[in-house]
C-alpha cells in the first residue's frame, strides 16, 4: 500500500530518533511508517523491544510501508529544516526537501512486510509515576546493569514494591548492587510482583524520561510477559526477562557499621590519580584510620600510587579493606549528592554508600563487595 505526505523535518527526526533503540541489527532491520488520520506513525521492532511514535503530518495518500532503518535514519538526520515530502512510487520511497524540493533521495521499500498495530492491555496492573523520580531511579541503577554478565540476573534490572507506597529498581552482578526507591501513591494491585527489566528496556525507559514528560504511565500484561511504558504518541513495548531474581537483600550488611561522611568529588578525584597505578583488576586499597582515609593502589613490582584525605568526623578503629576502584568511582560518577556517607566493617563485611542529599521522596544505596587477597 503506497502512502505520501509532508512533515515537518524535526518532527520526523524526534520520531526516528525515539524508535533506534528497538533497531538490534541495524544492517537487517526495517522502520514502518503509516500514515492515518493526520498523524504519521513511526516503528521498528525486534524480538524483545518494540516502539511506536506519532507525530502530525499532511496527509495526501494514507497507508503503510517499510524502508530500511539504516539509510532512513541517516537520511532523515541529515536533512535540512522546512517541510519533508515523502512519497511511495512503485518499489521506492522518494523523499523531498528545501524550499524548492532541490533535495531528492530515492531508497527501496520492503516489500511483504505488514504494519501490525501496537498492542493494548487490559489489564489493572499499571500506574502513571513521576517521570523526574522515574529517571533518577533508573539512573542510580541502570550502570549495574551489563549487556553481558556470566550471572543471568546480572543483565536485568528488578523492578517491585518493596512495600505499598515505594517502588523500587535494583541491579547487581554479584560484586556490585544498586538500588534506589521512590515513594509515591501507586495503585493497590500495580506491580504485586516484581519484574526484570533488561538494560536496552531501562536504555528506553529513560530516553522517554528525558523528554520532559510529567509522568510516564506503566503497564504490565496480564500474563506478565510484557511492559509498556507509554505518554501521549509514544509507546515502548518490553518483553520482560524470565530470569528468576535472587534475593538481594541478603546482601546488604546489617551488621553495626562505622560510618564517615567524604566529599563525592574529593574522593573521586583521588581515586582516579591513585588508580592509575593499578593494573586490570582496578584494585584499590582503603585504609581507615583516626581522622584519615589513605587509598592506594600498585601493580606487581612496578608502579604504586598512595594519596590520603582528612576524615574530620573519624575516630574510630583502624580498618583496612580492598574494592573494585572503577566500581567505586562508578558511584562517585552517577550520584548527583556532594556529601556521601560510607559504611565499613571488615575486609569480609560489604562496604555501603549512601547519598546524603537526594530529590524528595527518593533514596538509594550503594553495596561493593570487598576483595579478598587470594582474588
Amino acid at each position: 500500500m503506497g502512502l505520501k505526505l509532508k512533515v515537518n523535518r524535526n518532527f520526523l527526526h524526534l520520531a526516528t530518533a525515539r524508535v533506534q533503540g528497538s533497531i538490534n541489527d541495524r544492517g537487517l532491520a526495517q522502520i514502518g511508517l503509516k500514515v492515518a488520520g493526520g498523524k504519521l506513525s513511526v516503528s521498528a521492532a525486534d524480538s524483545v523491544l518494540a516502539v511506536y511514535t506519532a507525530c502530525a503530518c499532511e496527509a495526501l495518500v494514507e497507508g503503510s510501508v517499510f524502508v530500511p532503518a539504516r539509510i532512513f535514519s541517516e537520511i532523515v538526520r541529515e536533512l535540512p529544516e522546512g517541510l519533508i515530502k515523502l512519497e511511495a512510487m512503485a518499489s521506492q520511497l522518494v523523499i523531498t526537501a528545501g524550499a524548492r524540493e532541490e533535495f531528492l533521495m530515492k531508497i527501496p521499500l520492503i516489500e511483504n512486510a505488514v504494519w501490525r498495530e501496537p498492542p493494548v492491555f487490559d489489564t489493572d496492573n499499571s500506574a502513571d509515576l513521576p517521570a523526574v523520580k522515574l529517571t533518577y531511579m533508573v539512573e542510580q541503577v541502570q550502570f549495574c546493569v551489563s549487556q553481558e554478565s556470566s550471572r543471568n540476573y546480572g543483565t536485568v534490572g528488578f523492578l517491585h514494591r518493596p512495600d505499598k507506597e515505594t517502588i523500587r529498581l535494583v541491579g547487581t552482578d554479584g560484586f556490585r548492587l544498586s538500588y534506589c526507591e521512590v515513594g509515591t501513591a501507586m495503585p493497590d494491585g500495580f506491580l504485586e510482583n516484581g519484574v526484570a527489566l533488561s538494560k536496552r528496556a531501562l536504555n528506553e525507559i529513560l530516553r522517554m524520561c528525558s523528554e520532559g514528560f510529567e509522568s510516564v504511565h506503566l503497564a504490565i500484561s496480564g500474563d506478565q510477559t510484557a511492559l509498556v511504558a507509554q505518554v501521549t504518541d509514544y509507546q515502548i513495548f518490553v518483553r520482560l526477562s524470565a530470569v528468576k531474581y535472587p534475593n538481594y537483600a541478603g546482601v546488604i550488611p546489617a551488621a553495626r557499621q562505622s560510618r564517615v561522611m567524604v566529599s563525592r568529588s574529593q574522593l573521586q578525584n583521588v581515586a582516579r590519580r591513585v588508580l592509575l597505578a593499578a593494573d586490570k583488576s582496578h584494585a584499590l586499597q582503603l585504609s581507615f584510620s583516626d581522622s584519615s582515609l589513605t587509598l592506594a593502589s600498585k601493580t606487581m613490582g612496578s608502579s604504586e600510587g598512595k594519596e590520603s584525605v582528612l576524615l574530620d568526623d573519624y575516630h574510630g578503629p583502624r580498618c583496612d579493606l580492598a574494592v573494585n576502584g572503577k566500581f567505586l568511582t562508578d558511584i562517585f560518577s552517577t550520584t548527583p549528592s556532594e556529601k556521601l556517607t560510607l559504611q565499613f566493617k571488615d575486609v569480609e563485611e560489604p562496604m555501603v554508600i549512601v547519598p546524603r542529599d537526594e530529590p524528595t521522596d527518593c533514596r538509594s544505596k550503594h553495596v561493593l563487595v570487598p576483595i579478598r587477597e587470594s582474588e
